[in-house]
């Protein structure tokens, strides 16, 4: 089995003369009156370095035995003259009363106990602490008992000054030869070194600067048993906000401030105020909520380096079974400033069996949500991590409706009947034939080949005058009273354009259009929809296929039989967008358009890779005779022309020759000209 590096961890306190020098002064409010006014001045009171390092250790092993009563495990180990070990990897040694004892018994440095960069303490505590992350746990032993193999890794944090970088490095090379000689050393039966990380925090009191060159909180790796970190900070209050960060960081913590909380003063019990509590938990109860921190607001409090996310206090409530909300995860929390009033107060109240929600304002939508809920189980504190979707344990999501509880208007009756006209059954036969599975693919596609997925991106379907087209082309072959029906449905669709009535809207109610070109555009719409739908469908059978024609007659486009080959529709569907009455295209243009690629030399009749109708229909060619783009264009416009006004008679073309005829014949019946075979031809 494999342990993670935060199951054991070894802390190293350097004991030297560095660590007895004064770093941080206490505020002292006493004052002894001889009269009026007067009080006697008390000489400044500092706390040692050790002080600060002993005090921001045991903070650091408070938060991850609050949190992990039993999962991880630390040691201390005092590197002074010999080195000491002040604890072991049992449970019972696993608190801080214990540790406290411990360090009462160390005592604090002398300034005259001094302790050089090649004592033979600092290498000591070195050897000391990767010894002691040799020694298994007690959950280590039980699984070496039951003959599995146990994964040994740790981390050593080792508090210290480093003088220079040849100090530090030396620390490090010292650490790895340790590793090696372990590794060398063990039997087969004990437990090896498979990965150490080594954290080395630097500390000095105000107003000393060492010219150490290392990158900072950066991951250095020295070989495969041996990575390394480096930490600078001041001695004080910055070792515990240091100490503080690396928990989180090493347990995979997350800071939760509690906002908003009433609570009364304590020198007025009549008034209340609003305070904030922080609160550390595992960062899983946030992960299982969004999945990461981008969505949650979070904030930087004044001298901290990580994050806290900001939850607002909600009405608290009973903490009884049949008030528990649904929540996916639950973690023990505890509070960053556990002496505090504030935390003190929020303690006693959840202890008492009450239950708080916590409500969470997303960064990105800006809506709030309850998130989150406090409360205690057999006197332990937990924040749950409420569901914000639907609980497994009631019905089943209706389709109807999207991501927390917002209708959407997808087609469902319409995707319902799709699954019922395409289910599968057993086939029986040849396991090769794989002629059932290929018509049903061809089905399906066909079916989905346009199938508006909602509402309101379509017109066309939303029509009730549409369902007996739609019905029938839905079928594998149709008959003569389909067709019938189809044409029907098509001159129904023209008669409502033509009388101008309003089409139906996402909710089948008419959509009441001011301007002329508004409904224009709308039964544009309404037409092309027609139209594809049509084509994709036009493959099954001739009847499809006749659909299709009757529908581009109405629409007044050329239609294309069966058999032709059309490998330049792409080109003229979008012709088709265009004006039919204010286009034109001049002869460079043409000659352009006319050697594309896309276009095929007189007299050849292959296939030409130009644009399709859909997805799975064959490219083909739109000219038998080999016609360029323009000779297609201009023989369309032509035939276009014949329809709006009668052609000028000089224009006429018979055969492959202009037609010869007489000009001014009025004038020449009133005799204003000479005979009639002087008119100009």
């Amino acid at each position: 089995m494999s342990f993670p590096a935060s199951h054991k961890t070894v802390i190293v306190l350097d004991h030297g003369a560095h660590f007895a020098q004064p770093c941080h002064p206490v505020e002292v409010d006493v004052q002894r009156a001889r009269g009026p006014g007067a009080y006697i001045p008390l000489a400044p009171v500092s706390k040692s370095v050790w002080t600060c390092v002993v005090e921001a250790t045991l903070e650091y092993c408070r938060i991850v035995w609050d949190l992990f009563p039993v999962e991880k495990c630390i040691r201390f180990v005092v590197r002074k003259n010999p080195p000491e070990i002040l604890n072991g990897w049992k449970n019972e040694h696993q608190n801080t009363a214990s540790i406290m004892t411990a360090l009462a018994g160390v005592g604090r440095p002398t300034p005259d106990r001094k302790y050089g960069a090649a004592d033979s303490a600092a290498d000591g505590g070195i050897d000391l602490a990767l010894e002691s992350l040799c020694e298994p746990t007690e959950k280590q032993v039980e699984l070496l008992e039951a003959g599995k193999e146990v994964i040994n890794r740790g981390r050593m944090i080792i508090i210290t000054t480093i003088i220079d970088d040849f100090h530090r490095k030396k620390l490090i090379r010292t650490a790895q030869d340790k590793i090696l000689k372990i590794n060398q050393e063990t039997e087969d039966n004990d437990m090896k070194l498979d990965h150490v990380e080594l954290v080395i925090i630097h500390t000095t009191p105000t107003g000393m600067e060492y010219r150490i060159h290392a990158e900072q909180d950066m991951a250095e790796v020295i070989s495969p048993t041996l990575t390394t970190l480096f930490y600078t900070v001041t001695a004080g209050p910055a070792v515990s906000m240091k100490l503080l960060y690396l928990c989180l960081k090493h347990y995979d913590l997350a800071s939760t401030t509690v906002t908003g909380i009433p609570m009364k003063e304590e020198q007025n019990a009549s008034s209340s105020a609003n305070y904030d509590v922080e609160l550390f938990h595992q960062a899983e109860s946030h992960k299982r909520l969004l999945g990461d921190f981008q969505d949650m607001v979070l904030a930087t409090s004044e001298g901290n380096e990580y994050q806290t996310c900001k939850l607002k206090w909600c009405t608290p409530r009973g903490s009884s079974a049949s008030e528990l909300h649904h929540c996916s995860a639950a973690f023990r929390i505890t509070p960053t400033e556990v002496n505090s009033r504030q935390s003190s107060c929020l303690t006693n109240f959840l202890l008492s069996g009450r239950s708080v929600m916590l409500e969470m304002q997303r960064r990105s939508s800006g809506v709030k949500t309850i998130s989150h809920m406090l409360t205690s189980h057999g006197g332990e504190i937990f924040i749950h991590t409420l569901s914000s979707s639907r609980s497994l344990l009631e019905d089943p999501p209706s389709i109807s409706e999207g991501p927390g509880g917002r209708v959407t208007d997808y087609r469902i009756r319409e995707l319902s009947d799709l699954i019922k006209c395409n289910l599968l059954a057993p086939f029986f036969g040849d396991p090769t034939d794989k002629t059932p599975l290929d018509k049903a693919q061809s089905r399906l596609t066909r079916f989905t080949r346009f199938l508006p997925s909602t509402i309101s991106s379509t017109t066309l379907f939303n029509l009730p005058v549409f369902e007996p087209l739609h019905a029938a082309m839905l079928k594998e072959n149709l008959t003569d009273e389909d067709l019938t029906e189809c044409r029907k449905v098509i001159f129904a669709i023209m008669s409502m354009e033509q009388k101008g009535e309003p089409l139906p809207g996402p909710l089948g109610q008419p959509v009441p259009v001011g301007k002329k070109s508004k409904r224009e555009e709308q039964y544009r719409g309404l037409w092309n929809e027609l139209e594809m739908f049509a084509t994709a469908h036009s493959e099954q059978s001739p009847g499809h296929q006749a659909v299709l024609e009757c529908l581009l007659e109405v629409r007044q486009k050329p239609i294309l039989k069966k058999d032709e080959k059309v490998g330049l529709d792409a080109a003229l569907r979008e012709l088709d967008k265009l004006s039919p009455m204010n286009d034109s295209l001049d002869k460079a243009d043409g000659r352009k358009r006319s050697q594309s690629p896309h276009s095929t030399a007189s007299g050849h009749a292959g296939s030409v890779t130009g644009g399709s109708c859909g997805p799975n229909k064959k490219v083909k060619l739109v000219n038998p005779q080999g016609h360029t783009l323009l000779q297609l264009y201009t023989a369309r416009k032509l035939r276009e022309a014949k329809l709006m006004h009668k052609e000028f008679a000089a224009r006429q073309i018979v055969g492959s020759e202009m037609k010869a005829v007489k000009l001014y014949l009025k004038l020449e019946k009133e005799g204003s000209v000479g005979p009639a075979n002087n008119g100009g031809q």
